[in-house]
């Protein structure tokens, strides 16, 4: 709710603008026309009170936020006191009542709408998406319900229900004479309460726990539905950020920092002033400033790869002319997959004066032929390949495991005359003489090269980097999934920093399968002459 002040020099300024008269040239006026458009202002302003939805400017971001509308989910990623929770509540309000300004160039519900609002706690619910919506942080003090953005006429007090001073939910007046329903949540609540309904519009303040973002997006497949997301993000690039962020596909946001925000509201008045933002900078832990100010993800907090611009450590096919490097070596790691997992083949460069890793081709197995490797053996056996130093894990040599017979996938490989590494691939060493196979070893070693510079990556990886741009660690320690490509890039990054790799001898496909054709062609020479016959050397 806004303060009697604010109210009476916004209903000023809306009054002087309708007139097309100047503000400042105001006190020149006659005393008689001040009074009678002093009494404008304040009939401008009992109106204005209860009825937020009329007289409501957008700021520049705002309105480029609300144009994005066509996109089914939607974020603002924004610095602190930019007004995006307004943002997102205005919106809300709109879609509830059916009351779209002129301006308006966002998407348009044409009929009534199921909504759902949700916050980090009920007593924050209360204090700013109840507030900003019905204008009270408290339901049973009627006098201010309607202040907030749902205009008083539109709220029919007498079907909510509420618990103490949160409001659960409320029938909302629509244009078309039916009624919208408005619910309001918390990330707290057990997700098994949240099943069963559906939904036209999910409205999240703040970054929502995975599981209770996937429960509410849910409630919106059957209806087409639309959601809003609007958060400051301190927790790090993971979870619903990492998928704005990344701009994974259906999910569409803006970045608004406060250099995109003026000093003064669209009514003229102090909204962020450059002394508050000195100040509040100098308050702000360093390592949240980039978020609080610019609405970037905290680095350092859940992602594992931090990363801005992956495109400095990619590059496209044809870049690198590996032909052209006298000191390349190479191997192949596999990542094993049953039925409901993926199998990944890596195919890794090495350089190792330089110390250069580059994952230059991944293949993803899914599906059926993940059950029977005698099909995926063929990547394998490929002329380009053929020949390269193979390391596989731990499990490879369990008999039945992959392959679904008595043969391990270890046994399996060697009966084909693949050059696999004798032992399964561990860490190295510790400095007990004790190895592992801790995925965090092999995490941080990419991590390091990653922000080094010595580790790239094709671009024609997108399963790899897919992960990589998505890949966090949860509060416990334990790092997220799919992981499948991330673990069959380190198991090749772990072989050639322990030496397990060949040197790439640059021959051309048809020179080495000219070389291994004595693998697949059998030669019969019983009816040449004897001088043409060859003899084994006994």
């Amino acid at each position: 709710m806004l303060g009697q002040d604010v109210l009476m020099a916004r209903a000023l300024r809306y009054s002087v603008d309708k007139h097309g008269l100047d503000i400042d040239a105001l006190k020149n006026i006659p005393d008689s026309l001040q009074l009678q458009l002093m009494d404008l202002a304040i009939t401008v302003s009992e109106d204005m009170k209860f009825n937020g939805l009329k007289y409501f400017r957008p700021f520049e971001h705002q309105l480029k936020f609300f144009a994005t509308g066509k996109h089914d989910r939607r974020g603002i990623l924004a610095a602190n006191r930019i007004g995006k929770t307004v943002s997102t509540c205005f919106e809300t309000a709109c879609h509830l009542t059916g009351r779209y300004p002129e301006w308006w160039s966002g998407h348009r519900f044409t009929s009534p709408i199921t909504c759902m609002v949700a916050g980090e706690g009920w007593s924050q619910v209360a204090l700013v998406l109840q507030n900003e919506l019905l204008g009270t942080q408290d339901v049973k003090i009627t006098e201010n319900l309607g202040t907030g953005a749902i205009p008083r006429d539109c709220i029919i007090a007498d079907t909510m229900r509420n618990d103490g001073a949160n409001c659960i939910g409320v029938e909302i007046r629509h244009t078309s004479g039916a009624n919208s329903y408005l619910l309001f949540a918390n990330y707290t609540q057990e997700v098994r309460q949240l099943q069963g309904f559906k939904l036209n519009l999910a409205v999240f303040d703040e970054q929502p726990p995975d599981d209770f973002f996937s429960e509410i997006v849910t409630r919106t497949a059957t209806t087409q539905g639309k959601i809003l997301c609007s958060f400051t993000p301190l927790k790090g690039l993971n979870g619903l950020v990492s998928k704005f962020w990344n701009k994974e596909e259906g999910y569409n946001y803006i970045r608004v920092s406060w250099d995109d925000v003026p000093e003064y509201d669209p009514w003229g008045q102090p909204f962020l002033l450059k002394e508050t933002r000195r100040q509040l900078e100098r308050d702000y832990l360093p390592h949240e400033r980039e978020a609080r100010i610019a609405g970037k993800p905290v680095m350092g907090k859940g992602a594992v790869f931090q990363l801005s611009d992956w495109t400095a450590v990619t590059y496209k096919t044809g870049e690198i002319d590996f032909n052209r490097m006298p000191n390349i070596q190479r191997v192949i790691a596999l990542d094993l997959g049953l039925v409901n997992d993926k199998t990944v083949i890596s195919l890794m460069y090495w350089e190792p004066n330089e110390k250069t890793a580059y994952l230059h081709r991944q293949i993803v197995i899914q599906g059926v032929e993940e059950a029977v490797p005698t099909q995926y053996v063929n990547h394998l056996l490929r002329p380009e390949v053929f020949g390269t130093p193979i390391v596989l894990p731990a499990d490879a040599s369990t008999q039945g495991r992959y392959t679904m017979s008595s043969s391990s996938i270890r046994e399996l490989f060697e009966e084909y005359g693949l050059n696999v590494y004798e032992k399964a691939i561990m860490n190295p060493p510790d400095q007990y003489g004790k190895q592992t196979n801790h995925k965090s070893y092999g995490i941080n070693q990419m991590r390091q090269m990653f922000e080094m510079g010595t580790l790239y990556v094709n671009e024609n990886c997108s399963h790899f980097l897919t992960e990589a741009q998505n890949y966090f660690v949860d509060e416990k320690g334990r790092f997220s999934d799919p992981d499948d490509c991330i673990d069959s890039c380190r198991y090749a990054l772990i072989a050639v920093l322990q030496g397990i790799a060949e040197p790439w001898d640059g021959r051309t496909p048809q020179q080495r399968f000219a070389a291994q054709r004595e693998r697949y062609v059998k030669y019969d020479d019983s009816q040449k002459p004897s001088w043409k016959k060859t003899y084994s050397a006994q």
